[in-house]
């Protein structure tokens, strides 16, 4: 098990920043890379007036889910408002993108998510024959042809040395997600839940829960369950293995973990099932 608290983290600036704008952030876990799934976990705050972010549409080979801790986000296919959760699938086309001011926590995974140390050194490979400019990667053929890539895309094409080739999406485009449009279960324990959707094959279980009063929430998925527990605290004060935490602290728990959660009445987080490590994310990857 994993916590960290974001809100005793300085913001970061990320550099290179090959989208438009800034983006500052808080890393909670990172890419690993290699051929089975691996996880990027981060909270981002994104620049206001002049270096405020910006991107082309345009889709990629992982998942991703996206909360809007504070401010929105437009997202080309429709508005993150402050509290929605946004899951956007595998390949499915989403943009062009605006967002000042906000605040979001985005949590990735794939079978080939790109460390950020690979990332660095493929964009500074890029830039020795072409260049990132307004959020797009320009370079010439052989016969001196403009060609013009998504970075993400021209970052891993340099990563891994071959043509992306975008494969079959599961859902058309990403799915925005409402908490407070749904009911409440019946109360458990000390606590509630919002159960938001499960999607895909590889079981992305998502739910709100909150403390009606105070006591102890239990997670732990079944024995032969290999997905990991993402955790992110919204409201009120906590407790977890003899450490006491507010609002903006990630759990990270990994299969098999057992998690117990002490809250006060009116407290409440983000519980996330992401896909186990053997999962595919794109099926027609080798």
């Amino acid at each position: 098990m994993h916590v960290v608290e974001t809100e005793k983290l300085p913001w970061e600036l990320i550099v290179p920043n090959t989208r438009g704008g800034d983006v500052y952030r808080k890393i909670i876990r990172a890419a690993e890379g290699g051929h089975q799934v691996s996880y990027d976990v981060r909270l981002e705050r994104f620049g206001e007036g002049d270096r405020s972010y910006t991107s082309i549409r345009h889709r990629h080979d992982f998942e991703q889910l996206r909360f809007a801790v504070s401010g929105r986000m437009d997202l080309g296919i429709g508005v993150l408002n402050e509290g929605d959760v946004g899951y956007f699938p595998a390949n499915a086309f989403y943009g062009p993108q605006k967002c000042e001011g906000a605040i979001i926590l985005i949590a990735q995974w794939g079978d080939r998510l790109i460390t950020k140390a690979d990332s660095d050194r493929a964009v500074a490979e890029l830039s020795d024959v072409g260049e990132f400019v307004d959020g797009v990667y320009r370079s010439t053929d052989g016969n001196g042809k403009t060609i013009k890539k998504d970075p993400l895309n021209a970052i891993w094409e340099q990563v891994f040395q071959q043509p992306y080739v975008p494969q079959q999406s599961r859902y058309t485009q990403p799915i925005i997600i409402s908490p407070a449009g749904f009911g409440w279960s019946d109360q458990k324990g000390a606590t509630q839940a919002r159960r938001l959707g499960v999607f895909t094959e590889n079981g992305v279980a998502l739910e709100m829960i909150a403390w009606t009063e105070d006591g102890t929430l239990h997670c732990q998925l079944a024995e032969d369950d290999e997905r990991p527990t993402l955790i992110f605290t919204t409201k009120g004060s906590f407790s977890c293995d003899g450490r006491q935490f507010e609002a903006l602290t990630s759990i990270w728990a990994d299969p098999g973990e057992s998690v117990k959660i002490e809250a006060q009445q009116g407290s409440e987080l983000f519980r996330m099932n992401l896909p186990a490590p053997a999962s595919r994310i794109t099926l027609g990857l080798a």
